[in-house]
């Protein structure tokens, strides 16, 4: 749950224009939704093996 959240703070990332031009801007969201995009789509996989995983524990102990 931790990098689910942390990838969805990388999405809505503030946007701060303090002193930065048009592309360091388009840079900066462009990075963030990128980092944000990886970790969530990381955790799934993540959650997905494991849960993989726990599925094939459990069939193992039946079939002994």
């Amino acid at each position: 749950m931790l990098l689910i959240s942390a990838g969805f703070m990388f999405l809505v990332y503030p946007q701060s224009t303090t002193g930065a031009t048009d592309q360091q801007i388009k840079d900066r969201r462009f990075l963030a939704r990128w980092i944000g995009a990886t970790l969530i789509v990381m955790s799934c996989i993540f959650l997905t093996l494991g849960t993989v995983q726990l599925l094939d524990q459990s069939s193992h102990y039946i079939g002994h």
